[in-house]
């Protein structure tokens, strides 16, 4: 890199944002080598880690309490809570469920517990500040109407729901709601589509996901059933109580005063950057926490939390992967890491037998190409301590089935075409965009019909993966083929990228490469690497009494990319 590019690139801010506009290998060396933060930064070397315990259900992290029969009704709020001991408390943003408990249950230390065909109605009311404070800043060019007012509006990740309770931008005209205003929603739970598995519920108010989601906005939703009731023992033969653990992982900045730090770009006129990299990891809300464990087997429950990052993630011993997004495998996948990009979750099992006495860590890497991510590198996730006895021996071998299902649609009636463009990169009119489209500009391009299978393919034509999700279904990675990118843009491109809708199998450079072992399942999000477009499939039902048309969106889940127009509406048609 030129000592010119690299002083432009400084003058710009080291949030990460202006990492986009550079080559992907160049960006990536800066990005491990810049040391220095925005005045005010607690550098992440400054925390000592592994000080205080992971926080597990019954500890640390609050089991909503219900309001009434299948009601949950929570309040948007800010509060404080010690994220480390070192560090004075942090201001969060949490759901509060009445129990007294709030000053536990922000930055993902809430879950909601559900069951596999048993609806909910659930309540979110805004009793956040009225604006944003000097700590989270706005762009007021991503959220007009809004301005600078918290409208926050929650959504279900993996919900199988109506428009109306889906919580995205299609919904009231985006504007999210108002404070004092309250959020009503309908979870349908239902069957086939919402069986046993780890969803989550985030805010996704119109241009201002980011930081909402940043200040705390997200917490975990857990559906039982039957077969998966999470006992122990578990009825398939699997960990469950106390040995089956969520981690929820993300990244942070903080300022020294305890506040989450989140910087602004230095690009004349604008605030918003391209991706938010912490430099600190924080699990179940806390900052690089320790696990005790006991000599036995263990499920764990993985979320990337992250705004961001993709991570590779691996204890140095073998994982069996049972479940994804959508559910059970029908067989457990032996895997070495888990590679997830934000929103991607992971069903494990890891056996500590034979490792008394033992402390491992679990530890971060840089993804193996084809994924690519230019974050910067935070190894150290959490500590695990494992003990020398075993109070509840437990499963001692890995069931050969699981009552889940390999992901395996059939007949797709249609196929679209989707490019994943960026434009105007390290400018002020730097924006991304699908089909070379803003998000509310017309017509409509995705109408699949109600009832249908349908593959949808996402040209990526730019230099990093992007976590791509779709609302209301999970579906079916049918695969990725590698292409010509650089001559599909020089015949199609234009000012705003290139338009949707214009198949990309002229240039293909080889054949189509299998999903992943880990990608067995169904998945609410997929892994769209550059050089490759990638293929899924997808039946486009909708719940029970709602009938078409009925509009969601599907976007980038790197929520900065999905702030700035990295996100279309879709609607579901007769």
């Amino acid at each position: 890199m030129s000592e010119t590019t690299r002083r432009r690139f400084l003058q710009y801010g080291l949030g990460g944002g202006a990492l986009l506009a550079l080559p992907v290998a160049a960006r990536r060396g800066l990005a491990a080598s810049l040391g220095r933060r925005p005045a005010g930064a607690l550098a992440g070397g400054r925390l000592r880690k592994f000080r205080e315990p992971l926080p597990v259900p019954g500890n640390g992290i609050v089991v909503a309490t219900p309001s009434g029969t299948n009601e949950y009704s929570f309040t948007q709020r800010e509060i404080k809570r010690r994220l480390h001991p070192d560090l004075p408390p942090t201001t969060v943003w949490a759901y509060d469920d009445g129990s007294g408990l709030a000053g536990q249950a922000g930055s993902f230390g809430m879950v909601l517990a559900a069951e596999s065909g048993t609806p909910l109605h659930v309540s979110y009311t805004n009793r956040l500040p009225d604006v944003y404070p000097d700590w989270i800043p706005v762009d007021t060019r991503l959220t007009s109407p809004n301005g600078r007012t918290v409208r926050p509006m929650t959504h279900l990740h993996g919900g199988f729901v109506a428009a109306h309770s889906d919580g995205n931008p299609t919904t009231d005209g985006g504007l999210g709601y108002a404070p004092g205003q309250t959020q009503h929603v309908g979870y349908t739970n239902q069957l086939p589509q919402m069986p046993a598995s780890l969803r989550w519920f985030h805010d996704h108010g119109m241009g201002t996901t980011r930081l909402n989601v940043f200040a705390g906005l997200a917490a975990g939703y857990l559906i039982r059933d039957s077969h998966d009731t999470g006992a122990e023992p578990n009825p398939i033969g699997i960990p469950g109580g106390a040995y089956e653990i969520p981690l929820v992982i993300q990244d942070r900045q903080f300022r020294a005063d305890g506040k989450f730090l989140y910087p602004a770009s230095g690009i004349p006129g604008v605030t918003w950057i391209g991706e938010y990299f912490g430099d600190h990891m924080l699990v179940n809300g806390k900052v690089w926490p320790y696990l005790d464990v006991e000599p036995r087997m263990y499920r764990f429950r993985v979320l990337n939390g992250c705004n961001a990052r993709i991570m590779s993630l691996g204890f140095g011993l073998p994982m069996w992967q049972i479940g994804a997004e959508g559910g059970l495998f029908d067989v457990p996948v032996r895997v070495s890491e888990l590679v997830l990009a934000s929103a991607e979750r992971a069903d494990v099992l890891v056996d500590f037998r034979g490792l008394d006495g033992r402390t491992l860590e679990l530890r971060n890497h840089t993804p193996a190409p084809p994924v690519s991510t230019p974050a910067p590198a935070l190894g150290a996730v959490m500590q695990i301590r494992v003990g020398t006895s075993v109070t509840h021996r437990g499963p001692r071998r890995v069931p050969d089935s699981l009552p889940g299902q390999r992901a395996s649609l059939h007949h797709p009636v249609k196929t679209r075409y989707i490019t994943l463009n960026e434009i105007g990169a390290e400018t002020a009119g730097w924006f991304l965009n699908l089909n070379g489209m803003d998000f509310e500009q017309s017509p409509v391009t995705e109408t699949p019909k109600a009832g249908t299978v349908e593959d949808w393919v996402w040209v990526n034509m730019t230099g990093d993966t992007h976590p791509m999700h779709v609302h209301l279904v999970t579906f079916q990675v049918v695969g990725r083929t590698p292409y010509d990118a650089a001559a599909y843009q020089k015949k199609y491109g234009g000012p705003t990228g290139v338009p949707g809708g214009i198949s990309p199998e002229p240039f293909a450079t080889g054949p189509m490469e299998p999903p992943t072992p880990d990608e067995r399942g169904f998945k609410d999000t997929v892994k769209a690497n550059p050089g490759y477009f990638t293929t899924i499939r997808a039946k486009f039902d909708l719940p029970k009494g709602v009938t078409a048309p009925q509009s969601y969106v599907h976007h980038c889940h790197i929520v900065e990319h999905e702030d700035n127009e990295m996100m279309r509406p879709f609607t579901v048609v007769p």
